[in-house]
């Protein structure tokens, strides 16, 4: 029998901070950000969040985070990657979710809710 793997996620939070755009050598850029999201109920009475790291390397979709501000609510689609930098002696990984959908879906300085990009 075949299996098929899946790495989609999908996730819906507010920006911990304005998108950050570097270029990439080979041309073309590559857009992060941090999204918080509320986790469920711990049934304690405390908020506990988590804070995931996003980026992109899809033109359209960096493009559209060009208005995204700090608090913003925003969905996104993608897949979970696992990043590695650094020498072998002080090699260091991070997991990110490489977006390839994204919609802004409240503006938080406006205060309006907006239909998905």
């Amino acid at each position: 029998m075949t299996r098929s793997h899946v790495n989609t996620v999908v996730l819906v939070g507010r920006l911990a901070e304005d998108p950050a755009r570097r270029p990439l050598a080979a041309g073309g850029e590559v857009v992060s950000w941090r999204l918080i999201v509320d986790r469920p109920g711990s049934g304690d009475g405390r908020h506990v969040v988590d804070a995931l790291a996003c980026c992109t390397f899809e033109p359209g979709v960096g493009g559209r985070t060009a208005t995204w501000r700090k608090g913003d609510l925003i969905q996104v689609r993608g897949s979970l990657r696992r990043r590695f930098w650094g020498v072998d002696e002080v090699r260091r990984s991070r997991h990110e979710v490489e977006v390839y959908e994204a919609a802004q879906l409240f503006e938080e300085q406006a205060g309006s809710p907006r239909g998905p990009d």
